[in-house]
């Protein structure tokens, strides 16, 4: 039997093209993984890198993802960023696609509106590139 050298390079092409991985997604382990208590934020250049935690701190910021895609971010309970701060948490819901995170919670001026892109996550650490950042204010009723 004669195999044409054509059979045999689509046949390799075949193997190559199922054996590739998109290395950008956000892999359903690494999704199970983002589940948990995020604190401690260290900003290195433009990534943000956060350590888990058993719970959010009282007077610290921090963000829960939590299963059925619900969050709850700890962060500033008013406009005032000057110590002493006051703490609150606001919830929100999260999801995902590929490795871009999207984040839609409620802020004490209104609604904030994240995107992430996950870096890198593992048991300990996860390590982001905020995308970007939008907040949008409810009006005032005093006018």
């Amino acid at each position: 039997m004669k195999i044409s050298i054509y059979y045999i390079l689509l046949i390799f092409s075949l193997v190559y093209l199922v054996s590739c991985e998109n290395d950008n997604e956000l892999k359903s382990d690494e999704a199970e993984l983002l589940i948990g208590h995020w604190i401690s934020p260290v900003y290195i250049d433009t990534l943000v890198q956060y350590t888990r935690a058993e719970a959010l701190n009282e007077n610290d910021f921090g963000i829960s993802f939590n299963p059925g895609n619900s969050c709850v971010e700890r962060q500033n309970a008013g406009w005032c960023g000057t110590p002493p701060i006051s703490y609150a948490n606001y919830n929100g819901t999260w999801s995902k696609t590929g490795d871009i995170i999207d984040i839609s919670v409620d802020f004490w001026g209104g609604k904030a509106n994240h995107q992430w892109k996950v870096i890198s996550i593992d048991s300990k650490t996860l390590t982001i590139y905020p995308v970007k950042s939008e907040y949008i204010y409810k009006e005032s009723s005093n006018k």
